[in-house]
């Protein structure tokens, strides 16, 4: 691992030594989560004139990392917070100048503290939700309100996880470890994994694609699934569902754009950024998937009060605080994390 040089020492250029934004190649490539690159997103930066991005996926951030670490560029990424700390360890990120943002000011500073790190914003944070459970309450009590519901014998065949090691996660939650579940010992570790292997046979699937994990709930093949909220925003109105924040504590998270260290689209990438921080963007995101933005200045008067309170989009902070919320955090043995996942989908 190497770590970021710090500036003035050989590190990023400040803003005003780099090339001026009509010298830079101009096509941004993006690094994203399927579905991001809807063009409502970068809206305002279309409208300025600026060539139309590139657009390449990942399916979960740990693959974003390693794929990025064997040489993959692109200009901006999406992921969530608690990873900054390793794309800055593999020196893989530069600091943003939010001074080139005017959307900054608007922004949340609680969540936007976030993507902070020695001072300096290496993430501009977007985007807020939840990592919880969809499930069809016309197979399943909702009043059980747990994690359990994604490892449990009465749901053989009818359970989907997604492709994380957040599931392990999820089932020290169950299991109630001793140790941090961002921070397991071996032993918890060890007890996870080996609950998953034991569980893994009540799975319909382990999901990549979101939308084929809403077919399965929507058709009756799956009953309860690991969900982010636009789950539940999609198939409300079309099959009994509800969306479970469990008693455990949810695990949710915060994330937004980081800067390639070699980007050479700087200053396209601020404006990309800026398009992004808006509140019609804000608004739009809420109104379609159930996310929270960062913007302060979204109306939530105008969003439907069923979004709003079910997932507690007008209290951010108090949303995303324990005990009800466990926040995403550094895993400082993500790679024991990662193994131990690793060994689960091939059991």
């Amino acid at each position: 691992r190497k770590n970021v040089i710090a500036e003035g020492e050989g590190g990023p250029a400040p803003t005003e030594a780099r090339p001026p934004l009509e010298e830079e190649p101009g096509v941004l490539h993006v690094y994203e989560w399927a579905g991001y690159e809807a063009k409502w997103i970068w809206r305002d930066y279309a409208r300025k004139g600026y060539p139309e991005p590139k657009f390449a996926f990942f399916t979960n951030t740990e693959q974003a990392i390693a794929k990025t670490t064997g040489g993959y560029r692109w200009d901006i990424s999406h992921p969530e917070t608690e990873y900054i700390q390793d794309y800055v360890n593999l020196g893989l990120i530069q600091p943003w100048d939010t001074s080139l943002i005017s959307n900054w000011p608007d922004l949340n500073p609680a969540l936007e503290a976030f993507g902070q790190l020695d001072g300096k914003q290496y993430e501009i944070v977007t985007d807020w939700g939840y990592s919880g459970v969809i499930i069809r309450t016309d197979h399943v009590d909702p009043s059980i309100n747990s994690y359990s519901y994604l490892f449990d014998d009465a749901l053989e065949g009818k359970i989907s996880w997604f492709d994380t090691p957040w599931i392990l996660i999820q089932a020290g939650l169950v299991l109630g470890v001793e140790s941090d579940v961002f921070d397991m010992s071996p032993d918890d570790l060890d007890a996870c994994k080996r609950y998953c292997i034991e569980k893994k046979k009540n799975l319909h699937s382990i999901w990549v694609d979101f939308t084929q994990m809403w077919d399965d709930v929507r058709q009756g093949n799956v009953w309860a699934a690991y969900a982010w909220q636009d789950a539940w925003m999609v198939l409300r109105e079309e099959v009994p569902v509800a969306y479970i924040k469990p008693k455990e504590g949810v695990l949710s998270w915060a994330e937004g754009l980081v800067l390639h260290a070699e980007s050479e689209n700087y200053h396209h990438a601020h404006e990309y950024a800026d398009a992004w921080a808006s509140p019609q963007v804000g608004t739009r995101l809420t109104s379609l998937w159930g996310y929270g933005h960062s913007n302060l200045d979204i109306d939530l008067s105008v969003l439907d009060p069923e979004v709003i309170e079910v997932f507690g989009l007008d209290d951010p902070i108090g949303s995303l605080s324990e005990p009800a919320s466990l926040i995403g955090r550094h895993l400082p043995n993500r790679d024991a994390y990662n193994r131990a996942w690793d060994e689960v989908k091939a059991a």
